[in-house]
């Protein structure tokens, strides 16, 4: 699911949103092997351009404190430090009513 999300995350979101200020961040979580290989290797498959972290505690802390329970997830956080959406699964049409609301 990833594999799919990732290149419409780019084109869809991250490039027709980020000269208003919006800011696409992936986070690589539950990795087996190397996740800095992997993440990297992912990136480069995809041609992301945007930050891609990795998350490298066995347990998976930043999939915790967003309460990501499967991958994807996505996240919509407004300018105040709010969660305004949290999705497992990727629904384009949520998220992007997710954006544009958030940016109001």
């Amino acid at each position: 699911p990833c594999n799919a999300e990732a290149p419409r995350l780019e084109k869809e979101f991250w490039q027709a949103y980020k000269d208003k200020g919006v800011v696409v961040i992936g986070v690589a979580v539950w990795a087996q092997g190397n996740p800095f290989q992997l993440a990297k290797e992912f990136v480069e498959k995809h041609k992301l351009t945007y930050i891609v972290l990795v998350d490298e505690s066995e347990d998976g802390k930043v999939a915790q404190l967003y309460g990501v329970e499967g991958v994807p997830t996505n996240v919509v956080i407004d300018k105040d430090g709010k969660i305004r959406y949290l999705q497992a699964g990727f629904d384009p049409e949520g998220l992007k009513k997710a954006i544009e609301d958030a940016l109001k």
